[in-house]
Formats: structure tokens, C-alpha cells, sequence
């Protein structure tokens, strides 16, 4: 199961979103970090024990595995653990570093066969970007949004250029996932207002549902310490609305594998 989870302009905060699910998904779970800016998970993220993530593996070794490497062995020999639900892939520090990958696909498509749930972090991404096939071989991909005007316009505009250039390297439609980044008391508005604005565009017919994820400062800081999440972790308002919209893509992914069946 692969879960793209990307962004527009400004930082709506995919690299949080993707960790923070990872952290809720219902059963053990992987977050890589394959943002084209390059990543700041391994400067920021620690393990349950505060120690610091090693300098390899990376996203680049993770790819270079993908070519000779058996799928159900990828995730379990070139990712870091950080407690026994979470397991990360960082990305590099550079843009440059990570565009020295050359094969996405080969990779994407080792992650759809992975033992365990992946989020990848694709960053802000766009119908020209190289991690486009990553994107195409994902079950669901999350596009995200602060819950202001301006980031949930750039939501729809982005969704209208990425359906038809996924749908041509897919030959079929993308699950489109609208994630809104907001305070809790304001989730009712906030979805309402994204379905709304995808409602009439080429996204809506193909708009798989829509989540919302507490804006918490405080929830995001005991995240990145690598704290269990059914812990004190579990109690923020972070980590309450990511297990509810993690569960609504387990649910979501799960039931798109059993009509393929």
C-alpha cells in the first residue's frame, strides 16, 4: 500500500502530514522522505530513545536498493526504526543530492509491494516533477492545504494540472485525497469549504474524500521526539485527527484493493 502525500507553493506541511499518519496508521508503518527540495527529517526527527537518525540509509540508498533488492526485505533493511509503529526513510539535505536519482519508477513500485504501509513525502509537486511516477503508483494520493484562502485556491489549481498528467501515466484516474491543515475547532468549515472548492473542478468526480489535521504546534514537537503514539503522543490534537483521517485511508485503501479482487 502506497499513500502519496505532496503540496503547492508555501509550506502546508507534507513532510508532518505523512510522519504523523505513518505514526496513526492502525498497524505498523513506514514514512520516506522523497521531497525534491530536499529533506529535513533526519536533522529534525529522533528515535523513542533520543538518539539521532545514522546518515545512512537515505532515500538515495532506498533507491539504488529498489533495483537488486526483494521488495518484502527494501523497508526492513534500509529504513531507520524510531519505535515499534514507526519506521523512516529521510531524505537528503540538497535538491542536488536528490536528483541524482535517475529511476523513480523502479522504486515506486517497490514501495506498492512493501510489507507495510508507505507514506512518501513527495513534496510540492507538479505535472513536470521527476517524482511524478511515484505519485502514479500510489493507491491514494493526499494533496495538501492550509485552511486559508489562498493555499485551498492553489489546492484546486494544482489538482486540475496533476489528474490528467497522473491519469496519462497511469492509463486510469488518481485517487485524489484533500487534506486540510487547520485549527480542530474549525474542521466542520474547513471540509466543508475544500469539498466545496473541488466539488465543480476535474478533481471532483474523482475526490476519494477529504481529512483534516489539527493545526498543533506542541503535538508536532512530541512527534518529532520519536515518542510512541499510543503514548502521551496519542493525547495531542495532532495525533487524535491523524489517527481519524489515517484510519479513513486504511479504510479507503483497503477497500480499493478488494474491488480489484
Amino acid at each position: 500500500m502506497l499513500i502519496a502525500v505532496c503540496s503547492d507553493k508555501g509550506s502546508p506541511g507534507a513532510t508532518t502530514t505523512a510522519l504523523a499518519f505513518a505514526s496513526a496508521w492502525p498497524t505498523p508503518a513506514a514514512m520516506v522522505e522523497a521531497d525534491p527540495s530536499g529533506g529535513d527529517v533526519a536533522l529534525r526527527l529522533r528515535t523513542e530513545h533520543g538518539s539521532v537518525l545514522s546518515e545512512t540509509p537515505t532515500v538515495l540508498t532506498l533507491a539504488a536498493a529498489s533495483r537488486s533488492t526483494a521488495s518484502d526485505d527494501l523497508l526492513e533493511r534500509f529504513t531507520h526504526r524510531v519505535n515499534d509503529q514507526l519506521s523512516v526513510v529521510p531524505g537528503p539535505l540538497l535538491a542536488e543530492q536528490v536528483g541524482r536519482v535517475a529511476d523513480w519508477q523502479t522504486l515506486a513500485e517497490r514501495l506498492v509491494e512493501a510489507d507495510r504501509p508507505v507514506l512518501v513525502d513527495l513534496g510540492r509537486l507538479h505535472a513536470g516533477s521527476p517524482l511524478l511516477p511515484v505519485a502514479a503508483q500510489a493507491d491514494v494520493v493526499v494533496l495538501v492545504a492550509r485552511a486559508e484562502t489562498e493555499s485551498l485556491i492553489r489546492m484546486r489549481e494544482r489538482a486540475a494540472h496533476l489528474v490528467p498528467a497522473l491519469a496519462a501515466l497511469r492509463d486510469t484516474p488518481p485517487r485524489l485525497f484533500a487534506l486540510v491543515v487547520g485549527l480542530q475547532r474549525h474542521r466542520t468549515a474547513d471540509l466543508r469549504d475544500v469539498r466545496a472548492l473541488l466539488e465543480d473542478t476535474t478533481a471532483g468526480p474523482i475526490l476519494a474524500g477529504a481529512g483534516h489535521l489539527a493545526y498543533d504546534v506542541g503535538g508536532v514537537q512530541r512527534l518529532f521526539t520519536g515518542q510512541h503514539p499510543a503514548g502521551r503522543l496519542a493525547r495531542t490534537t495532532l495525533m487524535r485527527s491523524a489517527a481519524q483521517t489515517a484510519a479513513d485511508l486504511a479504510a479507503l485503501t483497503a477497500s480499493s484493493a478488494e474491488a480489484v479482487r
